[in-house]
């Protein structure tokens, strides 16, 4: 297997040091030099690699939607049914444990927030949810569901609701009550035939 290239490696390094920054700053506040500093890299070599911030905040919409479909297609290997695909979805969004993952959340609700002052981020993001409701809609369709495009937006919202509660640290909300909660609201809205 060939070794990745020096400009994939640095890509990654500056990447990864946003997704650090976004995790503890957020976007607005993450610099340039903040992220090359993260990154052990010179600011120009930054600027080499990507044209601006919003570059490569792109680049990391890329990844986390990478790692999403990773996670859901490693989950689904073995579900056979629309139920089955459902569940696993269910568990790859909001089935989380380890810290990487809750840094994931905590980045999921910046991304979210940040859209809504990046036309290319908002863009991004609004035509892979797309692709997503248009998947989960055919799922609750085949499973039986009599309202399956408003009942695959609930699954998102309730998705996002679970990452929003958590990312700001609500006191009382029960860690990783999501899975089977949204799990048990799937059971209430399909047919038991499916």
């Amino acid at each position: 297997m060939a070794r990745p290239s020096n400009t994939d490696v640095r890509r990654k390094q500056i990447i990864d040091a946003l997704r650090a920054e976004m995790s503890e700053v957020g976007f607005a506040r993450a610099s340039t030099r903040s992220i090359a500093e993260r990154a052990g890299l010179a600011p120009g070599l930054v600027h080499y690699h990507f044209q601006d911030k919003e570059e490569i905040l792109l680049a990391l919409v890329e990844q986390m939607i990478s790692d999403a479909e990773a996670r859901f297609a490693k989950l689904s290997v073995e579900a056979t049914t629309p139920v089955e695909r459902l569940r696993a979805f269910v568990e790859s969004r909001v089935g989380f444990g380890s810290e990487r993952d809750d840094e994931s959340v905590k980045l999921w609700v910046n991304l979210i927030a940040d859209a809504a002052g990046s036309a290319s981020v908002r863009q991004r993001l609004a035509a892979w949810l797309a692709t997503e409701h248009k998947r989960l809609t055919s799922w609750m369709r085949e499973a039986g569901s009599d309202a399956a495009s408003a009942h695959a937006a609930f699954l998102h919202a309730a998705i996002f609701g679970a990452f929003s509660l958590h990312a700001v640290g609500v006191t009382g909300v029960p860690k990783g009550y999501a899975a089977p909660q949204i799990l048990r609201w799937l059971e209430t809205v399909l047919p038991r035939s499916k």
